[in-house]
């Protein structure tokens, strides 16, 4: 038991201090998340709001696991349970952390704990994440516009929509990948320790 203890403390002292900041900003996406749930509602979930925070942490510890999945289930469930109108402008914020928390989660479950992503890698990976956000907020906004008008759902422009979505998401694939002869592409993480 006590060796089993001394290699966890060990392992600690390999976690890069970037993998601290992915881990508290994680958590932080994460509570922020349920926070604008319990704002919004207008009452104090505060048991909610500790218990994603501890699903959170363990799940920012132990990224490859399911753990964030039970996260972002409990955070919408405490959304649509605590909102009358699940279209509010409040979604927004909330889409926008619960993206935030699955892609750091996403980052930490590909690299060991004691790596340093390349700046050039941060900054692609936040390029293409600016596609996602111009998505979420679009489709907000062609949702609360055909919920706003008076006159019936018209099929044809909710399938125009999404299919101006999945052009979105391929053109950002296509055109977001990185080429063979991209010097960032070769060496992605660097092992080294700060």
């Amino acid at each position: 038991m006590s060796s089993q203890l001394q290699q966890g403390i060990d392992r600690l002292g390999l976690v890069s201090w970037q993998r601290w900041t992915l881990i508290a900003t994680a958590v932080l996406a994460a509570v922020a998340a349920s926070t604008i749930c319990a704002v919004e509602a207008g009452h104090q979930t505060g048991v909610v709001v500790v218990l994603v925070a501890m699903l959170a942490l363990a799940a920012a510890c132990i990224p490859d696991s399911h753990t964030a999945l039970a996260v972002e289930g409990l955070v919408v469930w405490q959304w649509l349970a605590s909102t009358d109108d699940p279209t509010l402008a409040w979604v927004i914020p909330l889409a926008l952390c619960l993206f935030l928390f699955h892609t750091v989660i996403a980052l930490m479950a590909v690299t060991p704990i004691s790596a340093v992503v390349d700046r050039s890698i941060l900054v692609r990976w936040s390029a293409r994440s600016g596609y996602v956000v111009a998505a979420t907020i679009g489709m907000w906004v062609l949702a609360f516009v055909m919920d706003e008008r008076p006159a019936p759902g018209n099929a044809f422009v909710t399938f125009v929509g999404l299919v101006a979505l999945i052009l979105l998401v391929v053109a950002a694939r296509v055109y977001g990948a990185p080429s063979s002869q991209d010097p960032a592409s070769q060496d992605p993480v660097s092992s080294r320790k700060k």
